[in-house]
């Protein structure tokens, strides 16, 4: 009798936290990922002043208090307000300026006037940094998605961003020691630039996807990737409040150096720690000689849907049952045939140009169950909310300022909130909804489109505070869409094509800025004196066309499941067993 079958003979012997801690081994991401982001969260703060401070006093050659106080008006009770400065058109320190003190006559006005300048000087440098960083991410998840799939390298894909930030933090770290010689560009290009060319956030993402679809039973992935989006709305919920201390505390050049160590740490973690794994739903003849149950079931699902025991498929510390063990490590043809050559010419089987047609093949290959069409339709949902959330960024503090007359502190309160309540939303949306209510992935995706869509009538109508709260209740379960998209997403293409899928997403978002942005100032332009919540309107617009979406995919999804039960009389072990899952809570 096999070790499965034993397991699924005692289903009683373990418990709901049982399985909460050995569901701890599908977990192996996240240490990765919290050394990568805190990196830049604890920095946050010491980043975004540095081009200031240093347009401040190296660009314009002010004091060093004058520049201080420009970061920090209130501590200094300096008030720009009763300064102007339109026909001002050169903010350069005069010979005085450059000397001055707290208690030096006209400190106020110089302090403005150094702000001003600082402001522009930097505006200036990130409006030409902007789409330079933009498009190598574009370029490189042209390649990086269908390479990853090809030759199986997913951890390059988290290690080659993680050394794009590790050159960034050392050149911040080279401008903050030699301060006073270096100009603000250097810091400010390589800043954006840098991790850029090697991918950065993007590419990282989409390595992370992918892994996590690969090591996690279908059934289980709205829970895995609900955990992993938690898990990010945390770190940076707690992250960002101590990035102003540790400023202050550690000044720049620990605050670069301390970023820099976090990221060689997860360096350190990816190549030691995770493991690359490799789809198992090829070749068939060796699935079907597994199980005689798994041959009855679509090639695409069988293996995730029959062998997802910890204990018998090898991921990440986990042992080994031989036949799994055999078809995970199972080489792909390409893989022999370019082995040798990959090692040697591994920058031309990147830019293969044949991965690019693969891409613009890829959605229309046709697959079961109207699968082609559902893809389509869910790259156009991401679009639909990507797109808006692009958009709206620029606006939502412009709005609250002039319709609410809030100010910044107010704002960052309501940050705060709405960040509390998605961490909330994310975590009933996929333990309460998905694993003990049993909601289908699409199902959550109507009701997170559902709510988002309220919320933006509330927005657009907000009248005072309590409306505009009001909003961000209903849309504590904005997360789950995208969540659910992947989900659907990932069940629907064969395992080796999940890089593919996670990186043409990736790359829709470049794409959106470009088109979105433009049309959201044109609305808000255009109806800021009459009615300056139409752009929340517009977002009404893809919000509804995600629920068409999500409604299709459900009754899609649901005639297709009744189908196969009227086809079959048993069902898999694992499908009516959870505690022969692992990860079934």
């Amino acid at each position: 009798m096999s070790e499965n079958s034993k397991n699924c003979e005692n289903p009683e012997k373990l418990n709901y936290f049982q399985k909460v801690w050995r569901f701890r081994r599908y977990l192996i991401i996240e240490p990765y990922f919290f050394f990568y982001v805190m990196a830049s969260v604890f920095n946050a703060i010491a980043i975004v002043s540095f081009p200031l401070d240093k347009a401040c006093r190296v660009n314009l050659l002010y004091a060093k208090q004058v520049c201080a106080a420009t970061l920090d008006k209130s501590y200094y009770n300096v008030n720009c307000d009763a300064f102007d400065f339109k026909n001002t058109t050169d903010f350069t320190a005069t010979i005085e300026e450059r000397n001055f003190t707290t208690l030096s006559i006209g400190f106020n006005y110089t302090v403005c006037k150094a702000e001003k300048g600082a402001q522009k000087l930097a505006a200036n440098i990130s409006g030409k940094r902007a789409p330079i960083a933009a498009i190598f991410p574009l370029i490189i998840l042209l390649f990086a998605g269908g390479w990853a799939d090809r030759y199986n390298k997913r951890k390059a894909c988290m290690i080659v961003p993680l050394i794009g930030e590790s050159l960034m933090f050392l050149c911040l770290l080279v401008s903050a020691i030699f301060f006073d010689t270096i100009t603000m560009e250097f810091g400010a290009y390589t800043e954006a630039i840098v991790p850029a060319i090697f991918g950065g956030l993007t590419l990282s993402l989409m390595a992370i996807d992918s892994y996590m679809s690969i090591s996690t039973p279908a059934e289980d992935r709205i829970f895995r990737f609900g955990i992993f989006g938690m898990f990010s709305t945390a770190i940076i919920f707690i992250g960002q409040p101590i990035s102003g201390l540790l400023f202050q505390y550690l000044g720049y050049v620990i605050s670069f150096a301390m970023g820099l160590g976090f990221n060689i740490v997860a360096l350190i973690y990816v190549i030691f720690v995770i493991k690359e794994l490799k789809p198992l739903s090829k070749p068939q003849e060796a699935i079907a000689s597994i199980s005689a149950t798994v041959s009855q079931q679509k090639p695409t699902d069988n293996i995730r849907n029959e062998f997802t025991n910890v204990d018998n498929v090898q991921f990440t510390n986990v042992d080994n049952v031989p036949k799994a063990k055999n078809i995970q490590n199972e080489v792909n043809p390409h893989n022999i045939e370019k082995s040798s050559k990959s090692k040697v010419f591994w920058l031309k089987d990147f830019f293969d140009p044949t991965l690019v047609l693969d891409y613009i093949r890829f959605p229309c290959i046709k697959r079961p169950n109207n699968g082609r069409l559902i893809l389509i339709l869910l790259i156009f949902s991401y679009i639909c909310i990507v797109g808006p959330v692009s958009g709206e960024t620029d606006f939502w503090n412009r709005f609250t300022f002039l319709q609410l007359n809030w100010n910044g502190n107010d704002y960052s309160i309501y940050s705060t909130f709405s960040s509390a309540l998605a961490l909330v939303g994310t975590f009933i949306g996929t333990t309460i909804f998905s694993k003990l209510c049993k909601f289908s992935d699409a199902l959550l995706g109507i009701i997170s489109a559902i709510t988002t869509a309220l919320s933006r009538v509330l927005f657009a109508f907000a009248k005072d505070s309590i409306t505009f709260y009001a909003g961000g209740v209903a849309d504590m379960f904005v997360s789950l869409r995208a969540i659910a998209i992947k989900t659907i997403g990932s069940s629907i293409v064969q395992e080796g094509e999940l890089s593919k899928m996670f990186s043409i997403f990736g790359i829709c978002q470049p794409i959106v800025q470009i088109i979105f942005t433009p049309i959201y100032s044109y609305i808000y332009e255009s109806t800021v004196n009459t009615f300056p919540g139409t752009f929340f309107l517009f977002s009404e617009i893809f919000a509804i066309t995600n629920i068409l979406v999500f409604i299709f995919c459900y009754i899609v999804v649901k005639s297709k499941k009744q189908s196969d039960d009227n086809a079959t009389t048993t069902t898999t072990v694992t499908a009516n067993n959870g505690d022969c899952e692992i990860t079934s809570l």
